[in-house]
């Protein structure tokens, strides 16, 4: 019987965070460097032919080859900020977010302890003016006869 599992991003505790970050930088560099990856692994399957792989930062762009006996087998470039926007930027959006809403949860209980106060103060609970007494002692036995 499967049961059904819910979580609110309330209830992310901050390991559930950075798997969710690793999750994201793996699908990036799987998604992104795919091709060169499966060029790279061509490359080191073939024995004996002069291999070349570049890689190169110039004017704020990381650039890279892969060429097997000078054909290019492979070939990418992408700007500094763009690397940084797509490294940095979700995880740091997936924080925010995660900060809010642990946020609103963590104060939820101060807020409701705030309210049960203050309806206590508005209507206060009658008062018991009775002492009741339920001592047995001896003495007290004597002094009663």
């Amino acid at each position: 019987m499967a049961t059904k599992v819910t979580r609110s991003r309330g209830r992310w505790r901050p390991r559930h965070l950075v798997l969710a970050w690793g999750g994201y930088w793996i699908a990036l560099v799987l998604v992104k460097l795919w091709p060169a990856i499966a060029a790279g692994w061509r490359l080191s399957q073939h024995a004996g032919e002069q291999k070349n792989v570049a890689v190169n930062l110039s004017n704020g762009t990381f650039s890279a080859s892969i060429s097997e006996a000078g054909k290019a087998m492979w070939a990418g470039s992408i700007s500094v900020l763009t690397l940084s926007l797509l490294v940095a930027g979700p995880p740091f959006l997936l924080w925010l977010a995660w900060l809010a809403a642990s946020s609103r949860t963590n104060n939820a209980d101060g807020a409701a302890l705030t309210s049960q106060k203050r309806q206590s103060e508005l209507y206060p609970a009658e008062s018991k003016t009775a002492i009741v007494d339920t001592s047995t002692s001896k003495r007290r036995t004597r002094e009663e006869s």
